[in-house]
């Protein structure tokens, strides 16, 4: 048997693993008139009061669900490991209908706070997610001092990041090749980069004409950056 997975049934096998789940039930509002996909999955999702940029602490997937869901999730759920699973945090279930985590249209999610080791959780399934319910809109345009130096059908690349995260990868992207302008855009959960990042929140926008089309900048690309409050209902 490998070592890591002797590793890894040892640590499941620990008495103390389980001492701060959360558990309870995940129940679908019945005011929703809510189809089931063949592909739709459960996911539930924790993470720190207070923090909404990067990935979850934990995450949990279901395939095989029906509602009322008992659920449980803790520290064998964590993402990054040598995280521990304590302390005041968020729980959001979300149904998904396309399976793939990201938050998109027609799916449901419902948001409860917790504190870890807490039991007879009740979360409810009650916000239908809309086309435009996460949407950014707006335009691209080029200053008059620019517009000469802007190349032609040159590759628009739209970045979005958590107000104050300067590292790692933004948290949505958006590639338009050829672009022409001035360009009306629309960024959303569907741009995100990291499956279980919610759209949310302030964020900083960066929108940069790429010349050889590569997201990474270079010699001759041109940058401009407007700073957004951009809140979720």
């Amino acid at each position: 048997m490998p070592e890591s997975l002797k590793q890894e049934l040892a640590r499941k096998a620990d008495p103390t693993i389980h001492l701060n789940d959360v558990s309870g039930t995940i129940s679908l509002d019945s005011e929703l008139k809510v189809s089931l996909s063949p592909s739709a999955r459960l996911f539930i999702f924790a993470r720190p009061e207070g923090v909404e940029a990067g990935p979850p602490l934990a995450v949990k997937r279901h395939s095989v669900f029906q509602f009322p869901f008992e659920f449980e999730i803790g520290q064998l759920h964590t993402m990054i490991d040598g995280t521990q699973f304590e302390g005041a945090m968020n729980l959001t279930a979300r149904l998904d209908q396309d399976g793939n985590r990201k938050s998109s249209p027609g799916d449901v999610e419902g948001k409860v706070q917790v504190t870890a080791g807490q039991k007879e959780v009740q979360l409810v399934l009650d916000n239908l997610i809309s086309a435009s319910a996460y949407n950014i809109q707006g335009t691209v345009s080029v200053g008059m001092g620019l517009q000469n130096k802007v190349p032609k059908n040159g590759t628009l690349f739209i970045f979005v990041r958590s107000e104050n995260i300067k590292r790692g990868p933004p948290l949505a992207v958006k590639r338009i090749p050829d672009i022409q302008f001035p360009y009306e855009f629309t960024l959303g959960p569907a741009d995100i980069m990291v499956p279980g990042t919610f759209f949310e929140g302030p964020m900083v926008l960066t929108a940069r004409v790429d010349v050889d089309g590569d997201a990474r900048a270079g010699p001759g690309d041109r940058n401009v950056e407007l700073l957004l409050n951009h809140l979720t209902p």
